[in-house]
């Protein structure tokens, strides 16, 4: 059985069997990076709902447990614990995105749209 590299080797292209938004134009520099981009746009949006839902189950867990402490200081100060550490999350959560793009400007990268970027540091090299 032939490896894909072997078979790319003999062919000398390849076409994506699928085409949807992250295959067209995959085979060109501009349409690999708008791929990339794509990836890495999605990526940083799956983390960001997972990060607010992950924040809503500590949050409703934690105002449970406050519920149903039924007047024990301990209990009490742990789900307070939890609802301020859940709170701080998000907003580490949400600073991340300010983060990126303060620490962006300052190296001169555009770390939120990088087909741009990526594409003039390609050409520069060249």
């Amino acid at each position: 059985m032939l490896s894909t590299f072997t078979r790319l080797a003999q062919f000398g292209s390849f076409e994506a069997p699928v085409a949807n938004k992250f295959t067209t134009g995959a085979n060109t520099q501009a349409g690999a990076l708008n791929s990339l981009e794509l990836l890495i746009s999605h990526a940083f949006g799956v983390m960001t709902v997972f990060g607010g839902l992950f924040f809503i189950v500590i949050f409703l867990i934690a105002g449970i447990n406050w519920v149903t402490a039924g007047g024990d200081k301990g209990k009490i100060e742990k789900a307070r614990t939890s609802m301020i550490q859940g709170v701080l999350g998000l907003v580490v959560l949400i600073a991340a995105y300010a983060i990126i793009g303060v620490v962006g400007s300052i190296v001169g990268l555009d770390l939120l749209n990088p087909a741009q970027s990526l594409s003039v540091l390609i050409n520069n090299i060249k």
